[in-house]
């Protein structure tokens, strides 16, 4: 018998995912806002020399996706994952009392670090666990977390750094990642199975699910890191991401500095920045819906060409200093940015399956980071270099981007999705 939707407990992981993804996503998006204030409290003049440090939290979150990875493939997602969030609170709180250039640096190492891992790996692997193969419309509904945290984190730190003091909207998220925490212990399985449920919501027999259970908790991938490694999807797959995340978290995280390059208030930036999250929030579920009906390779395809046709117009947008243009870019980027962490753990999933996905995730993950953080690095050496011209820095940047963008595109034509995992 089929059933539709996801039922009562496959739409509360739908809803803990979406804020996984929310708060995780904060740690880069909040950068619009965060660095400047951090610039003023270390005596800096410059803010965007501080983005070294979030770059090298991305390199570090490196090893420790890695790990963490690995831990999940042999322990289940539940207990790593309080302990890795519980960690990512607690530096929440230590990144708003920074008052010195050592105590920032290793704050926002750390932020970057375990914010990247919770973005990409707890989400991921309990979509892959409850929804096979609803994976589209589940991750539809889930990554509209990362939008929504464009439209709200950005303009409540603001609103609370001005109101209640800089250090108030840390201590916040602080907070919530904690009750986060408690939430995970009380209510969250690790599978369906574990919780009773069925995946994708569609009634199996109870020795199915049993054998299911069992398959989960012994089940040995054949995927090892040196088979991964000489596989052609593999790297298929990290190379489309990790060039358009690469694009994704540069543009994200330095779009307010980018618009107000053009003649932009910071206040109407943000505001802008606001506006175009908002709209990001249902095309999120846009991409999911496509993913579902047309399949992920031909979505992934294109998503990869739209997202090559939105870096050439946000290059055009800084080398005309156009406020129309760089305000159209904007939107088109509304419209692709929750898309991007739909489509990656979709591919993954139709490519590995559901039993694989943690082998294969656990790889894809460090290397697209890897990849995605050095835009990080990027940005503050075309400003550098474009001197007190910085719309001609973001144009070069963007070009760059433009040019992986392709890439990627390329390379999501080129690969083949059939599951080479176990069904």
């Amino acid at each position: 018998m089929k059933t539709k939707g996801f039922g009562r407990q496959g739409w509360w992981i739908i809803i803990y995912t979406l804020l996984l993804y929310l708060f995780s996503s904060s740690s880069s998006d909040t950068l619009n806002v965060t660095t400047m204030g951090h610039a003023m409290i270390l005596g800096l003049s410059e803010s965007s020399t501080l983005l070294i440090y979030a770059a090298i939290g991305g390199f570090v979150s490196v090893p420790i996706s890695l790990v963490f990875g690995t831990v999940v493939k042999k322990f289940g997602i539940k207990l790593p994952t309080v302990i890795l969030l519980l960690l990512y609170a607690i530096n929440w709180f230590g990144f708003g009392n920074c008052h010195t250039i050592g105590g920032y640096a290793i704050a926002a190492t750390l932020i970057s670090a375990l914010g990247n891992t919770v973005n990409l790996v707890p989400t991921q692997q309990l979509i892959n666990n409850w929804f096979p193969r609803k994976k589209g419309i589940a991750l539809g509904w889930a990554t509209m977390g990362m939008p929504v945290d464009s439209a709200v984190s950005v303009a409540v730190f603001q609103i609370l750094m001005n109101k209640m003091g800089f250090k108030t909207p840390f201590f916040l998220w602080g907070i919530i990642l904690v009750v986060l925490v408690v939430v995970l212990l009380l209510f969250v399985k690790n599978t369906p199975e574990e919780a009773g449920a069925y995946p994708d919501n569609e009634p199996i027999s109870k020795e199915e699910m049993e054998t299911n259970l069992k398959l989960v908790n012994e089940y040995q991938s054949p995927f090892t890191i040196g088979k991964l490694l000489m596989t052609k999807q593999f790297w298929a797959i990290v190379i489309i991401f990790g060039f358009m995340f690469m694009a994704l978290v540069g543009t994200m995280s330095q779009l307010v500095p980018r618009l107000m390059y053009v003649g932009i208030s910071q206040n109407t930036a943000i505001m802008w920045l606001t506006i175009a999250s908002l709209i990001g929030i249902p095309t999120s579920f846009l991409w999911g819906l496509i993913d579902q009906r047309m399949g992920t390779k031909k979505t992934v395809v294109i998503y990869s060409v739209l997202w090559t046709l939105m870096m050439i117009l946000s290059a055009f947008g800084s080398g005309m200093e156009s406020v129309p243009v760089a305000i159209a870019s904007v939107i088109f980027l509304s419209c692709m940015h929750g898309g991007m962490g739909n489509l990656m753990p979709s591919l993954i999933i139709q490519v590995f399956g559901r039993y694989d996905f943690a082998s294969a995730n656990r790889l894809v993950v460090p290397f697209v980071v890897a990849i995605r953080t050095i835009s990080m690095l990027l940005i503050p050496v075309m400003l550098a270099v474009a001197g007190a011209n910085g719309n001609i820095g973001f144009r070069n940047v963007f070009i760059i981007f433009s040019i992986l963008s392709f890439i990627a595109v390329t390379c999501s034509i080129g690969i083949k999705d059939k599951c080479i995992g176990k069904m």
